[in-house]
């Protein structure tokens, strides 16, 4: 039986020191499967595609919001449903097996979610935000299946989380009650936590498929769009350094992670957990000072607000 050379079973044998670096970057060199030109050509328009159907999902609703007076009933819907339509048009046209028509599927999501929020804005149905993700999730739930993409996948999971999240949020005063905004916990925690789980496990290698470049590097910056998105959400908003507490913890276990597994590659043996103590010393209390900073220069700034009033 002949053995197939893929990147996962090359990572594997780095990681059962099987093989040395020198090893694996020849195996690389002769299969043919060390990423070329070609490769990161395609990674830059999967990149884009994604880039530009997100925007244009997220450009229609805008459109609606800013034109709400002047569309009338009539005209905010239709300017819903017929990109929807279009966008399922689109998928059963090209086929799903095909990047577009994936994506064309998660822009349905998308606008199902949106044409439920211009429902109960329009009609005053009185259904709270965890009833309107709990509908968005039941109602996604044919384009997840018809997709059978492991990012649309990621995107129900996270609809119905944040469905889950603010049921249990209005319904218990448990644990989930930490991410109360009374706290200064906002819905950035959510994706936050999971993308930092998500960085672990890209991390370590303990991923339980083989994954392309493209992929790889969408993860790291979906990570970073999501932490400069709480960063800008929490400074603008202002209502406490909770979620900047959240931030650093994120970036810290992340970046420690990464630090053991360069380190652990190295060899570098008991020395390696001396060094990640002093790291997450050092960045822990960098942090702190950064937050105690932030809250010092906020409170100084709302005093000299008061005063000018």
């Amino acid at each position: 039986m002949e053995l197939k050379v893929t990147r996962r079973l090359l990572g594997w044998a780095g990681e059962q020191r099987s093989l040395s670096r020198e090893a694996i970057d020849a195996s690389l060199e002769l299969s043919g499967l060390r990423p070329g030109i070609a490769e990161w050509r395609d990674l830059a328009v999967r990149t884009m595609m994604t880039a530009g159907v997100l925007s244009l999902a997220a450009g229609v609703i805008f459109l609606v919001a800013y034109n709400w007076q002047k569309l009338g009933v009539y005209g905010r819907f239709a300017m819903i449903e017929l990109p929807l339509l279009l966008a399922l048009i689109l998928a059963w046209a090209i086929g799903i097996d095909r990047l577009a028509g994936k994506l064309a599927l998660i822009m349905a999501v998308f606008l199902t979610g949106a044409l439920l929020a211009l429902f109960g804005q329009t009609y005053q149905t009185g259904a709270d935000a965890s009833e309107l993700f709990f509908t968005w999730a039941v109602l996604a739930v044919p384009w997840a299946i018809a997709c059978r993409w492991e990012p649309c996948w990621a995107l129900w999971l996270l609809i119905a989380n944040f469905a889950g999240t603010l049921y249990a949020e209005r319904a218990l005063h448990g644990f989930f009650g930490l991410l109360s905004p009374s706290l200064g916990f906002t819905p950035w925690a959510i994706p936050m936590a999971f993308g930092t789980l998500i960085m672990i496990l890209r991390i370590t290698r303990l991923r339980g498929f083989e994954d392309s470049s493209w992929v790889v590097a969408s993860e790291v910056l979906l990570f970073i769009a999501v932490s400069a998105g709480l960063f800008v959400y929490v400074n603008r908003r202002r209502e406490g350094v909770c979620p900047f507490a959240a931030l650093g913890l994120s970036w810290v276990v992340v970046t420690a992670t990464f630090i053991g597994h360069i380190l652990d590659e190295q060899r570098a043996g008991a020395w390696a957990l001396f060094v990640i103590a002093v790291y997450v010393i050092a960045a822990s209390s960098g942090a702190v000072k950064a937050i105690n900073w932030t809250d010092r220069r906020w409170k100084l700034q709302e005093a000299a607000k008061n005063d000018g009033v």
